[in-house]
């Protein structure tokens, strides 16, 4: 059947907002099948408001804190690809690792909290591809090839990585790509010692990208900043790569719907 796709845009806003679309993309289509897109951007935070306000919060408060936003799709079996064209140098060797943990930290539910691991989605690597994500350099979802690929590419400034992501008309995701700006920020797999500048972590970003996949939206930057889903992240931090028990509770949340 044909479909014809709307492209739904986010726009970061200076260091931490986040537009979230997500609207039918099918026209002339039995309501079955139909399908719907959102875009998220997960932006960084240029001062030290982020770090500080995570550093005011304990440990304990991540584990305290069951703050969370639902969206309206969750994922039930996906199977995502690898394209490592473009990935910077310094992280060839340890990206793909690293993607592929915050994944499973997603679907696990692996968290700071010592809670239950989750078996309600599952998550599963397919292999390499040569398929590009279909997002564009200007944070576009350009269109839905019902394949799951995240790869490298140019992004706006600001914006980490961007994620597109399909879901049916039952609210099962159905594909989600997602690109990670490879031109204007540096990346790191094992956080430097002495750590400075514009460094940020792969692995956060990429928990904070799957459970956008599994269906969370952003919570409050401030007052919920242990969290994974806070919307931006500052450079150096690395405090959220495991679920806070809002993240957690969203994913059980999802799970029950």
């Amino acid at each position: 059947m044909r479909r014809s796709i709307t492209t739904l845009a986010a726009t970061a806003l200076a260091a931490t907002a986040v537009i979230v679309a997500g609207q039918p993309v099918a026209s002339n289509a039995a309501a079955e099948d139909q399908v719907f897109l959102v875009a998220e951007a997960f932006t960084y935070d240029e001062g030290d408001a982020v770090t500080a306000a995570a550093t005011a919060a304990s440990a304990a408060s991540a584990c305290e804190d069951t703050t969370y936003a639902l969206k309206t799709w969750k994922v039930g079996t996906l199977t995502w690809l690898y394209n490592g064209d473009g990935v910077p140098a310094n992280i060839a060797s340890t990206a793909l690792n690293t993607i592929t943990t915050s994944t499973n930290t997603v679907a696990k539910g692996t968290n700071r909290c010592g809670l239950a691991a989750l078996t309600t989605s599952t998550y599963t690597y397919g292999g390499t591809t040569t398929l590009k994500p279909q997002v564009s350099s200007t944070a576009t979802c350009t269109g839905n090839d019902n394949k799951s690929v995240t790869g490298w590419g140019t992004l706006p400034t600001k914006v980490l990585a961007y994620t597109c992501t399909y879901y049916n008309a039952k609210g099962i995701v159905i594909a989600s790509d997602t690109l990670i700006d490879n031109v204007a920020y540096t990346w790191f797999t094992t956080k430097p010692t002495n750590c400075t500048g514009q460094q940020y972590d792969l692995e956060t970003t990429l928990t904070h990208e799957r459970l956008h996949t599994a269906g969370l939206g952003h919570v409050d930057q401030t007052t919920n900043a242990t969290q994974t889903m806070t919307p931006a992240s500052s450079p150096c931090d690395t405090s959220r790569r495991l679920l806070g028990a809002g993240d957690y509770a969203g994913l059980k949340a999802l799970a029950g719907k």
